[in-house]
């Protein structure tokens, strides 16, 4: 194995395998048994085995043991293992799974990542095929499941994020704060670690499900699936109302911090298309007719469309007074041209009739004006904020 990473050149690359064991006896030895041949030292964390998993570890001299009394979760035996593995002065550790889900051979694929890109998170992705048994539904569902939150909250591309084969960088990981001690750990690990500037790239790695008489799962669905849409969800949010960069920056006071998120909101998504984009798209959103939702909505479209907050919420304030009676009127008045009279059936009182009659108008006209008025805004802004230059107006710098 070479020992020198081309990228770091006074950080030599010492490589452990990390295996999260609890109840595996039966293919736990397998295991072991791959992975000491390919890489340096193999960390066996025994997370309150209760079946014949102490008696196999008691007779292994060629592996690392840690042993929980209780079983405290995969999180908390991929920290320990990680811990131990800097004590022990390794850069990295692979981690694979004790039930023989994974090929030992694809080690190897780990290895020549590592010494390629060692400052990388590499993460499997479960594709080359294998004899086995195929996905269960659950498997299937939470893997896209995760890979949809994790693309919404880093923006990143992932196939696989509920894969436990991976390859963490140590001493990259040492500046994140990871929460979790159960399976959430894994989610929360890739989020802070995009976040944190360390790349996650994939592995192609073997699919290989073992069969469901002799499958040894400790995923419990419903426990386990609310700790990771915990972590998601707070991901979420501190993706869509912070700057992470600032929510994570360590040693910064909170007044810092909040100065670095309004310089930061001033600033972000301002050039001029963007910038007139995010007016008129706050317009729009204010003139449309889904009162009580519409900041809540406009939210969400500046995250994933990447605008300028800011200038967002300046333009949904067209729906507050005194701008509202006019935008009410005018609404009634563009759906009386093109709702027909009579299109609402009769109902049971005149009075009722009408209301749903100008109700229908009223919504028809809104979504008209709506798209005009946001279209007028555009057309009218981006030409300005071309020739001002936004970006520097917003950032304070002059030509």
């Amino acid at each position: 194995m070479n020992e020198q990473s081309p990228s770091r050149e006074t950080v030599p690359v010492r490589i452990a395998a990390l295996i999260p064991a609890y109840n595996n006896a039966g293919t736990l030895g397998d295991v072991i048994d791959g992975a000491v041949a390919i890489v340096h030292a193999v960390i066996v964390v025994d997370d309150g085995s209760t079946d014949s998993t102490p008696d196999l570890l008691q007779k292994r001299a060629d592996a690392v043991i840690i042993r929980f009394e209780r079983n405290r979760g995969k999180g908390c035996a991929l920290r320990a293992g990680m811990d131990r593995a800097r004590e022990m002065g390794f850069s990295h550790v692979i981690t694979i799974d004790g039930d023989g889900q994974h090929k030992t051979a694809d080690l190897h694929r780990f290895v020549h990542r590592i010494h390629q890109e060692p400052d990388t998170l590499w993460i499997g992705n479960r594709t080359l095929p294998s004899e086995g048994d195929a996905p269960p539904p659950r498997s299937t569902f939470g893997r896209k499941f995760g890979n949809f939150w994790y693309r919404f909250n880093t923006g990143v591309a992932i196939h696989d994020t509920q894969c436990g084969f991976r390859a963490y960088p140590l001493r990259e990981l040492e500046k994140i704060r990871i929460r979790g001690t159960r399976y959430e750990f894994e989610q929360d690990v890739l989020i802070k670690a995009d976040w944190n500037g360390i790349a996650v790239k994939e592995v192609d790695v073997t699919l290989n499900y073992q069969p469901a008489a002799t499958r040894i799962s400790h995923f419990r669905p419903v426990r386990d699936f609310l700790r990771i849409s915990v972590v998601n969800g707070r991901a979420a949010f501190v993706r869509i109302v912070f700057p992470v960069f600032t929510f994570e920056a360590p040693g910064a006071t909170l007044r810092e911090k909040i100065r670095a998120v309004v310089r930061h909101e001033l600033r972000a998504h301002t050039t001029p298309k963007r910038a007139a984009f995010s007016i008129a798209l706050g317009v729009f959103m204010g003139i449309f007719p889904i009162h009580g939702f519409q900041v809540v909505t406009l939210m969400g479209l500046t995250v994933v469309l990447g605008l300028n907050r800011p200038l967002a919420f300046l333009g949904v304030c067209v729906s507050s007074p005194p701008f509202l009676p006019f935008l009410i009127v005018a609404a009634v008045a563009i759906g009386r041209l093109v709702v027909p009279t009579g299109i609402v059936a009769k109902a049971s009182s005149p009075t009722l009739t009408a209301v749903l009659q100008g109700g229908l108008e009223f919504v028809a006209g809104s979504v008209i004006l709506a798209v005009l008025s946001g279209a007028a805004v555009f057309a009218v802004l981006y030409p300005l904020f071309a020739r001002l230059g936004t970006s520097r107006v917003f950032s304070g710098r002059r030509k």
